[in-house]
């Protein structure tokens, strides 16, 4: 055979050290699927849905800091990636999203070719950053080349390009694709003296870091920098695992609670590095201004006094600024002392105030699993009550990159992008799913299953959707659409070739966890959760209306 487009771009992925891409096959993209398994270099993953297709290479990304690709139809399957790209762009993960299209011949022209999307470009460019569409064969490798270097400048994005069918089929030559370094944007370093000074005349410094620090692989320049003035570090949802949950200087995500917010109105320094300042559920954390004067680090200059106003904003990569600050930190005093110990104290009794929320089994739940759980094992959450109430705050988190979630705070990327995440990192993954959210991919156990994924699902079922019952009734005093009924999903695992256990204890949730640690491939439990000592939930709801709805 020929060397053809399609071969192009397998060589491309295979250049750039693409190890796994999800797939669907169509017919607008087997020239692609056969090109990349004839060259052998690159393994591609089936799955079962285009949408979970996209949430998995977005997993791949966050866990390994890399490129996920997800390989698309034109028209329905091409629709279907917008919620995962919607996700990737929300959470700043590289995905890259490789569609067929029609016929250059027919393209465009109103001619009802099969599976034609003429707005194609439009809806992706509404969720990419970059969006490519070459009409050529000979443009096929610049518009690759455009779309993957965009995804590795500035804030990682993903990014998308179209490939007419006869361009996969059409002869070409072979083309180098260069392999993109990460951007680096270095800082002024006039800047960074009026920084290194901020910091030389505070007494009471305390870091607000984000997912940026961890895109920047700057874990280690943030912990030295921390050490060095003795200043706690909150973390956001994103950049959890920036520093180990057991180090003595880390507050966890722990930003929003009030007794830490209120133990830290003395700071007379504020450092963010890489976080947004995500508002949160009803805009009640926008309300929080970090305390003092802020200095914001961030390599998207949008970003910077955004959501608060900043005294100093530093447009650059978090690891490039952070070590050009380390040499000026030369005999920097310490933080005070009972600055910090007030503020140990504030995270020991939120710590200890959110675990009696939990009730009596749900504690003994996430210990069962901290303790069974790799210290390098991942921890995929999707948004679910035990998400808000333990996932994403007390479950300790000690490595970057072992801490996953949905950003966009939709329902149902967690199962998906925990197979992503297991593919890339080839350990043992667990995923907390409440049973809504699950039901958007549970035709994924099949792709678990088929690939032997090490992942243990974790399904929450209250046969319905429980934190908004929660708030219809606390907002309305009445519930509304949230009743799902209930699912055998053991049974639903069992038929797909997944084994699987319902508990109703904590007792039979540890039998179980144990037999999923043995299981090479995928393993689900699903927990009957009217069986177990109901938890408080701990999000933040409006004040209930006084007006009678009826």
């Amino acid at each position: 055979m020929n060397y053809i487009g399609a071969d192009l771009v397998a060589e491309a992925l295979a250049s750039l050290e693409v190890k796994h891409v999800f797939a669907i096959v169509s017919i607008h993209n087997m020239p692609l699927l056969d090109a990349i398994n004839r060259l052998g270099k690159t393994k591609i993953i089936d799955v079962r849905h285009e949408q979970a297709g996209t949430h998995a290479a977005d997993g791949y990304a966050r866990a390994t800091g890399t490129m996920g690709v997800m390989i698309a139809s034109t028209g329905p399957g091409t629709s279907n990636t917008v919620t995962g790209l919607y996700e990737s762009q929300f959470g700043s993960s590289r995905v890259l999203v490789i569609t067929g299209q029609a016929d250059t011949n027919f393209y465009g022209k109103g001619l009802a070719y099969v599976h034609e999307a003429e707005n194609q470009l439009q809806m992706l460019s509404a969720v990419c950053r970059r969006v490519e569409s070459p009409r050529h064969i000979s443009q096929l490798a610049g518009a690759l080349q455009a779309v993957i270097s965009d995804m590795f400048t500035g804030r990682p994005q993903p990014g998308a390009i179209e490939i007419p069918i006869d361009l996969q089929y059409a002869e070409t030559q072979s083309e180098i694709i260069q392999v993109p370094q990460n951007s680096v944007f270095d800082a002024d370093p006039d800047v960074i003296q009026k920084v290194a000074d901020k910091i030389h005349r505070a007494k009471k410094r305390v870091f607000v870091v984000g997912g940026g620090v961890i895109s920047s692989e700057a874990s280690d320049e943030l912990l030295d920098l921390a050490e060095a003035l003795d200043a706690p570090v909150l973390t956001t949802v994103d950049g959890r695992g920036v520093l180990p949950e057991d180090h003595r200087l880390c507050m966890g995500n722990y930003y929003n609670s009030a007794g830490i917010y209120n133990a830290i109105q003395d700071a007379d320094l504020t450092i963010a590095v890489g976080t947004k300042f995500a508002v949160g559920v009803d805009g009640q954390f926008h309300s929080q201004t970090p305390p003092g004067e802020l200095i914001q680090i961030d390599i998207d200059g949008n970003m910077i006094g955004r959501a608060h106003h900043a005294t100093i904003g530093v447009l650059s990569d978090a690891k490039s600024a952070l070590t050009t600050l380390k040499p000026l930190m030369v005999e920097v005093s310490k933080n005070d002392s009972q600055f910090n110990e007030g503020l140990f104290q504030a995270r020991e009794g939120v710590r200890t105030a959110m675990r009696a929320r939990l009730g009596k089994d749900w504690p003994e739940v996430m210990d069962l699993i901290r303790s069974k759980l790799p210290r390098d094992g991942l921890f995929v959450r999707d948004q679910t009550i035990s998400a808000y109430n333990w996932g994403n705050q007390q479950f300790p988190i000690y490595l970057p990159r072992t801490s996953i979630n949905p950003t966009s705070g939709a329902i149902g990327p967690g199962f998906p992008m925990s197979i992503g995440a297991a593919i890339a990192s080839d350990k043992k993954t667990v995923v907390i799913h409440g049973d809504g959210g699950f039901m958007f991919h549970a035709t994924e156990l099949a792709t678990a299953a088929q690939y032997k994924v090490p992942l243990i699902i974790c399904v929450f079922n209250d046969s319905g959707y429980g934190v908004l019952r929660w708030l219809q009734e606390t907002r309305f005093g009445r519930i509304n659409e949230t009743d799902l009924g209930k699912i055998a999903f053991a049974k639903m695992a069992h038929s797909m070739g997944v084994p699987a256990e319902r508990v109703s204890s904590v007792e039979d949730f540890g039998k179980a966890f144990d037999a999923a640690m043995e299981e090479d491939g995928p393993y689900l439990i699903d927990i009957d959760m009217e069986k177990f000592d109901p938890m408080e939930i701990s999000i933040m709801p409006k004040q209930k209306r006084e007006v009678d709805l009826d």
